[in-house]
């Protein structure tokens, strides 16, 4: 259920540009744009595989009806308030989304087996940490134009923070299964060891939105550099997928992509808004398409569908990567800002099609035997 209300909710934070573009919509609502894609789209995608990924890893009972029904009717309300410019009660939505999301975790993990992966210790930190960024921006905007970098850091955190630490966290699991059916053991002391480092990485993470203010290049250069040693070191970034279907290189093409768009920004920081869209629409919004294709499609046992041959993921994969493209040239070319930003929205919009297309033939035809709700199996290699 919450994955196509994300596809809704990307339509709604997308479609307006496009008809901007066309002169059908007069508003430049870039306020509303962002909300719309973080704390609906993406947060839809991110809290589906959560709500589905974390009891199966854990052995651990699916979310409650509350908590699901607190899942699907705040990042509505979020992206109706931001509509209306009703800004504080849309946080008010997202903090509660935030509180419901840290209980199903905090009770999960907690009932857990002891067997972790180090690195997911990102998740309930960039969680935590989005809830704090909510209070930061609403201070900023509250005591005015001598605070609103207090605004600008929350907002930071919240757009680019909640999704990296999401990706670090998760990715360290998931990649390398996605990828390559396989994934690095960690245990005992060693486990312990790894998980201080990345608490340590992830608080250096969330200060360094502290000096954006002062040092662009340098903030952005410390979290460039931090999610890439993280995925690499975690997920094994450097090794290329192994099995078949286009959406493991899509997962593993986005898992760069995030590293590479805070160092775009970090070298060219004139370029910021296109750096962050690498990261935006290359990373977190293809990696949450690809993921969740593979979550609908195992769980209908309907895999065959997600081979690299597929017409549908070839052009899921290509209207994402001209969206990107497009959207690169919206700062790069602004003299021809509403061509490039209206090919963009209509490129992305289109992939979200072959997305809904693609999960509705799974949806429509599952197998008899539908995997188990048992913890997932990782076979384990040597790193």
């Amino acid at each position: 259920m919450l994955f196509p209300l994300g596809i809704a909710l990307a339509w709604a934070g997308v479609l307006h540009w496009m008809l901007l573009a066309i002169g059908v919509f007069t508003e430049y609502r870039s306020i509303f744009h962002s909300l719309a894609q973080i704390e609906g789209f993406m947060t839809c995608f991110a809290s589906g595989f959560l709500f589905t990924f974390v009891p199966r890893r854990t052995g651990t009972p699916p979310p409650s009806t509350w908590q699901l029904l607190i899942a699907l009717t705040c990042p509505i309300a979020i992206v109706a308030f931001a509509w209306t410019e009703r800004w504080a009660l849309s946080q008010v939505f997202w903090l509660l989304f935030l509180g419901n999301l840290v209980a199903f975790l905090v009770r999960r993990v907690r009932r857990a087996p002891a067997r972790s992966i180090a690195s997911f210790v990102w998740v309930p930190i960039s969680v935590v940490m989005s809830g704090i960024a909510t209070v930061l921006t609403a201070v900023g905007a509250i005591r005015g134009p001598d605070a609103m970098w207090l605004h600008d850091v929350g907002r930071g955190m919240i757009l680019q923070g909640l999704f990296t630490g999401l990706v670090i966290g998760i990715g360290g699991m998931l990649v390398p299964v996605v990828t390559r059916s396989t994934t690095f053991p960690d245990a005992g002391l060693e486990v312990a060891r790894k998980r201080l480092l990345h608490l340590a990485l992830a608080l250096v993470f969330y200060a360094s939105f502290f000096v954006d203010a002062w040092f662009i290049s340098f903030g952005f250069a410390v979290r460039g550099m931090i999610a890439g040693w993280a995925l690499f070191t975690a997920a094994g970034i450097w090794r290329p997928p192994l099995l078949p279907g286009l959406h493991r290189w899509l997962v593993w093409a986005s898992a760069w992509l995030l590293p590479i768009g805070y160092l775009f920004v970090a070298a060219w920081p004139a370029y910021r808004r296109a750096g962050l869209h690498i990261i935006f629409v290359g990373s977190f919004a293809t990696m949450a398409m690809a993921v969740s294709l593979h979550v609908v499609a195992s769980h209908c046992g309907r895999m065959d569908l997600l081979q690299r041959k597929s017409v549908r993921l070839r052009l899921l994969a290509i209207f994402l990567l001209v969206a990107l493209i497009c959207r690169l040239f919206v700062d790069f070319d602004p003299t021809h800002f509403y061509r490039w930003m209206g090919a963009a929205a209509f490129c992305f919009l289109a992939a979200t099609l072959m997305w809904v297309s693609t999960a509705a033939a799974a949806l429509a035809s599952p197998v008899a035997h539908l995997p188990s709700p048992a913890p997932l199996p990782f076979k384990a290699v040597s790193s």
